[in-house]
């Protein structure tokens, strides 16, 4: 497990030599934007209806990529992010690493699956409802932070 952690943090150590990022830009691009588009990517290769939802996304996407420097704010987000991952792996025993695993590769591979392998009409019904997951995640893990150890 240790071992396919430090690879992926050395694939994105190389993207960030590559693209001039840092790690915390990188890191939120990629779950914040990357992992998404790759959710609609796939309803719309699905159902061809939801291209218009696609190319809002990109362009958010590309704008962003072009005109955007996370700078403190980044890295404060990414900090947060960090501890939030932390503390789960404290609370459910499963260690920093094996959270950050399960939340930053076995959930985003699942949900491609799932939008894979789910009935067409359900497929933009299950790309809003990892949408509003990641998004729940984020502001659930500020009280989680707040509640779970104080002062860390």
């Amino acid at each position: 497990m240790n071992q396919l952690f430090q690879g992926i943090v050395a694939l994105f150590l190389l993207a960030c030599q590559a693209t001039g990022l840092s790690y915390a830009e990188l890191n939120i691009l990629v779950y914040c934007a990357l992992v998404p588009l790759s959710w609609i990517l796939l309803v719309v290769w699905r159902d061809k209806r939801f291209w218009p939802v696609l190319l809002a996304q990109l362009l958010v996407f590309l704008f962003l990529l072009r005109h955007f420097r996370l700078g403190a704010a980044g890295q404060h987000f990414y900090n947060y992010n960090i501890t939030v991952l932390e503390k789960m792996g404290r609370t459910t025993g499963l260690g920093y690493v094996a959270v950050s695993l399960l939340m930053g590769v076995l959930i985003p591979v699942i949900s491609l699956a799932l939008l894979l392998g789910a009935p067409r009409r359900w497929a933009a019904g299950l790309y809003l409802v990892f949408v509003a997951a990641l998004v729940a995640y984020f502001l659930l893990g500020q009280s989680y932070t707040a509640m779970a150890a104080p002062g860390l």
